[in-house]
């Protein structure tokens, strides 16, 4: 019997069975495709996610391939700035730069190659899920192993599945077991909350044939009611154009010559650019009702859905299988299994927080009044502009919410926002000595001495980053979970022990 059963092997699935890799489970990975996809999907990373690829040994590896991010101007239909949002050149509070660029397969294949590392995970490819049921002890799976029928039991199953999830209708239906043959048959919206944004879009991306640096390196975001669109800078020569599509055109003629080519010029034409994929998308938000069903959870698209206009989609489903990994090791080392409840209880705000902060930043594509009003919400007196006219731009800044309810005390101020991660005196980050373990900071005098293996303590001695840390925090130490958010922030040695008392033994 397997540990975990993976059903999807994108980014989220991958970076899961890596994850479980590390901690030496056995895991059964089942992907529907032959291969990973070989054009590009997801564009944006942050910094916390490449924290999450640190955290598996991957992050070296992936920051060659990755370019950092400029940042975003929204600008109206004629170009003029609405909004700047760009987006800082070092390296922030958490160890990386806030914003990257990827070209998705470069990222997959290091996923996938990283899973190769471990010999108890199990990859499957031409792997279809085709029913799912559990009992008391463990779930029982059938899949299409290539052409042949297989079952499999693990411990737990992590839907990573995508948007038509079979995985989340096993946890939404109320039946015991589910096939893939119940889903085409029935309607499905009750599964997610509609969060209220569905527009359809053409993506297009494009390979440049010859440098064209006038192209500029921030993301622009156009506000045009008529036709809001977007450009992106990718790695290398790869560039992204996103268009809204009207309710009138066919699918067929948006992704036709006439119609890409007319959108494209005069920015770019067929000499200066090779459109290697034209795909049309409906955009939602959406959040599913119900994320687990006992043994059984989804991660990723199957469990929320949105509008790609923050860079968040992929971003969020890494966070969600940083938050399961560490619980899932818990419960299989003999852990209580109630530390499940706190998964979808603590990412499913955390994930709306996101989808609703892009929906909103969609909406302000489709009205320029939008748009005007958030300028003059948000713009404050400037510097006199070249021109000699008074800059009116408005500045945003990126979101870090706080996860939902779950593990520790919530009258705790910064229980559930993310723990900085500084550079130690040996020239290595904090998580690269705390490892895959809960980790306690502390002021070197009052470091608890703890006789834990899942537990790390690292003192402030000879360490003024860490003395930093805890003078910026205000306290005496913190504690980190092993995903690297705060658990508890303690300003007194009384406290410190019934902090350390709380942590799931």
């Amino acid at each position: 019997m397997y540990d975990v059963a993976i059903v999807g092997c994108g980014p989220s699935g991958a970076s899961l069975a890596n994850f479980l890799g590390l901690y030496g489970f056995r895991v059964l990975v089942l992907e529907r495709a032959a291969s990973a996809y070989p054009l590009p999907r997801a564009v944006h990373l942050d910094d916390e996610v490449m924290r999450v690829f640190q955290a598996i040994g991957l992050a070296d590896a992936i920051n060659d391939k990755v370019r950092i991010n400029a940042g975003m101007h929204f600008v109206d239909k004629e170009q003029n700035m609405l909004v700047d949002w760009s987006r800082p050149q070092s390296i922030g509070p958490y160890g990386w730069y806030p914003s990257y660029r990827f070209h998705q397969p470069d990222i997959e294949a290091i996923l996938h190659q990283g899973m190769t590392r471990f010999s108890s995970v199990d990859m499957r490819w031409c792997a279809t899920l085709t029913s799912v049921s559990q009992t008391e002890n463990h779930a029982l799976i059938t899949f299409d192993d290539d052409g042949t029928t297989a079952q499999a039991k693990a411990r737990f199953v992590i839907g990573c599945d995508g948007a038509r999830s079979l995985v989340r209708h096993y946890i939404c239906a109320s039946k015991d077991i589910v096939s893939s043959d119940d889903i085409t048959r029935i309607n499905r919206d009750d599964e997610m909350h509609d969060l209220g944004f569905e527009e359809r879009w053409l993506v297009l991306d494009g390979l440049l044939k010859r440098p064209r640096p006038d192209l500029g390196d921030f993301t622009i975001q156009t506000c045009d009611p008529d036709r809001p669109s977007t450009y992106a800078r990718q790695p290398g020569n790869w560039r992204r154009w996103e268009v809204s599509l009207k309710d009138d055109e066919t699918d067929d003629y948006v992704r036709s010559d006439e119609f890409v080519w007319s959108f494209l010029a005069p920015r770019v034409t067929a000499d200066d650019i090779s459109i290697e994929r034209r795909a049309v998308y409906t955009f939602q938000s959406k959040l599913a009702r119900y994320w687990r069903r006992g043994r059984v959870m989804i991660a990723g698209d199957a469990a929320h859905l949105t509008p790609p206009f923050m860079g968040q989609g992929m971003c969020i489903g890494i966070r969600d299988v940083a938050n399961l990994a560490w619980k899932l090791a818990h419960i299989l080392r003999g852990g209580a299994f109630s530390i499940l409840d706190s998964y979808d209880s603590e990412r499913a705000p955390h994930a709306r927080a996101y989808i609703e902060m892009a929906t909103y930043l969609g909406n302000l594509l489709n009205s320029c009044e939008t748009a005007d009003g958030l300028r003059t919400a948000l713009s404050s007196p400037q510097p006199q502009a070249d021109d000699g006219q008074v800059a009116g731009n408005a500045k945003m800044q990126s979101i870090a919410p706080r996860l939902g309810a779950g593990i520790g005390d919530a009258t705790n101020p910064l229980r559930g926002y993310r723990a900085p991660q500084p550079l130690m005196a040996d020239g290595r980050l904090l998580d690269d000595f705390i490892g895959l373990r809960w980790g306690i900071v502390s002021r070197d005098v009052h470091a608890p001495a703890l006789l834990r293996d899942d537990i790390c303590v690292v003192s402030d001695a000879h360490e003024p980053a860490l003395s930093k840390m805890l003078d910026d925090l205000g306290a005496l130490a913190v504690i980190m979970r092993p995903d690297r958010y705060i658990h508890a922030v303690v300003e007194d040695i009384k406290s410190l022990s019934s902090a350390v008392a709380t942590i799931p033994a």
